[in-house]
């Protein structure tokens, strides 16, 4: 049982079966990671937080989960990544993917609110 237990506990994600993320159909999540908290009415953004052992900060989005990304359709904005978070865009659609230590998140700033923001910060 014991064996069984720490089998689970590190285990890597596989990879290869993918839904739409809760608060953006279109970006892939890995089918295996569990919805921890969702913000689905935030005026500034959509958020989602998944739970996915095996995941690693300092090593940031994985190669596999990457490729489908891409496949999905997903074209990174190398300029707009900072640290952890990685942004993507789609259709005019952002989405900034986090990832933490087994664990990540996808948010989706809204466009009237990143108006906002730019009209604020010009401001200053």
């Amino acid at each position: 049982m014991l064996f069984v237990m720490t089998g689970c506990g590190s285990s890597e994600p596989s990879w290869t079966t993918f839904v739409g993320a809760s608060v953006e159909k279109s970006f892939p999540v890995p089918k295996e990671a569990n919805r921890v908290e969702t913000a689905p009415n935030n005026s500034k953004m959509d958020y989602a937080h998944y739970s996915l052992s095996g995941l690693n900060e300092d090593s940031g989005v994985p190669e596999a989960y990457q490729k489908i990304i891409k496949e999905w359709g997903w074209t990174e904005k190398a300029e707009e990544s900072k640290g952890t978070t990685t942004v993507y865009e789609k259709d005019k659609l952002t989405v900034q993917l986090t990832i933490y230590n087994n664990s990540f998140t996808v948010l989706v700033p809204k466009r009237e609110s990143r108006a906002v923001v730019q009209g604020l910060d010009s401001g200053s």
